[in-house]
This record gives C-alpha cells, structure tokens and sequence, in this order.
C-alpha cells in the first residue's frame, strides 16, 4: 500500500469524527434516570390531588388517575405503592409549600404582620394554582394512622411558627393583642378553605384571590388596619 503524504493524512485525521464522551453527556443538561423519575412521581401526585378533588379520595381509583396521565395503571405502580400514599404526598406537597413560603416571609418581611401576609399569599397561590386545588387537606381522616403522625407532626411545626410570627407582630406593634394560637386557626382556616370553591378559568386568577384574601384575612389582626 503506497505511503501516504503528510498532507493527506493531516486530511484523514480532521475527518475522523470526535468521540462522545462518555461522562456528563451533554454537559449534563438532560435530566439522568433518578430526576426522571422524581419528575414523573410529582406528575403523578398532582394528578392524583386533581382527582381527588373532583371526586374526593374514596371515589377516586388508581386506574381514573392513569387514564387522565395516558398511562397504565402497572405503569402507576411503578412510582407510587399505593392510593394512600398518593394522598399522603399530596399533604406533604402542601406542606412543603407551606414551609418555602414561611420561610420567604421571615426573610423578606419588615415586620411580623408583613411576614405572615408574604407567607400566606404565596401558600395560597401555591394551593390554587401549581398545587392543583388539593381539596384533600380536608381529607385528613383518610390517612393512614402512621401517615397521619407524620403530617400532624409537619403541620404542628408550620402552626407554630405562624404563632411566632403573630407574637412577633404584637412585639413590633404591627398586630393587635390577640391569642396567636386562635388568630392562627382563624387564618389558616380561611386560606385551607380557598379551594374547596376556586374555579381555574373563573372570575379571579390565583393571584387575585391570593393577594385580596389575605388582605381580607389579616386586617382582623392589624394593629392598624387600612
């Protein structure tokens, strides 16, 4: 075979193809097999929490909620175990909210009254609007006894930091001397009940009624309502 010119071989060699490498494919900008997953199981929650609500936990089957996913109900069991566990994360999605918000509000709010209006709206809009409605958190006798430990447990936590918050606000003089434990079951009663009758597509957006409703909610502790 005759020998090649340095010249040709420069050629050869600029027209081989450069491998793939075989690690961070992409530069790691497509989601790998565990974050598929997580967002597949998140689909699944929400999906669930939007049947729930239209036809409540008991009249809700694995089988309704694959058919509105376009999936096989073996195909469901392959991210969730059972029903219950679906209601249970569906509490824990709320409840997740509910902490990212408080902790927003702690963070950007002047006072303690700012901080729970900042809290409670972003908790709303959550439950109204990425959440899906979950008019499942009036279904908390449905838990299982250890599942519902677990969001007692969680909602204990997040009840108690509202009655700091509220302590805070008659300290700084942006609430009015209240019992922080029944200003807290006032408030959050109000907000727990928003999507037992908010309508996507209705009159008001999410955000509307978020922001108006708080508004409406907290003035009954202000210290100086306007």
């Amino acid at each position: 075979m005759a020998e090649q010119s340095p010249k040709t071989r420069r050629k050869s060699a600029r027209s081989k193809p450069e491998p793939e490498p075989k690690t961070q494919a992409w530069g790691a900008a497509l989601p790998g097999p565990q974050e598929r997953t997580d967002i597949k199981r998140r689909s699944i929650v929400r999906e669930a929490a939007r049947s729930f609500n239209r036809a409540g936990f008991h009249g809700t089957s694995m089988g309704d909620i694959a058919q509105r996913l376009g999936v096989t109900k073996a195909a469901l069991y392959r991210y969730v175990p059972s029903k219950h566990e679906l209601l249970f994360e569906s509490f824990n999605l709320a409840m997740d909210s509910s902490f990212a918000n408080l902790d927003r509000g702690e963070r950007m709010g002047r006072n303690g009254l700012e901080k729970i209006q900042i809290a409670l709206k972003g908790y709303l809009e959550d439950l109204i609007g990425e959440l899906g409605h979950p008019v499942v958190l009036l279904e908390e006798n449905a838990l299982l006894p250890e599942q519902s430990r677990l969001v007692v447990k969680r909602r204990d936590q997040a009840e108690q930091r509202y009655r700091n918050l509220i302590k805070e606000g008659m300290e700084d003089g942006s609430i009015a001397p209240c019992d922080a434990k029944l200003a807290v079951f006032a408030l959050l009663g109000a907000v727990n009940w928003v999507p037992k009758w908010y309508r996507d597509g209705g009159e008001w957006s999410a955000t509307q009624v978020a922001e108006s409703l708080v508004k409406i909610a907290t003035r009954s502790i202000a210290a100086h309502p306007t």
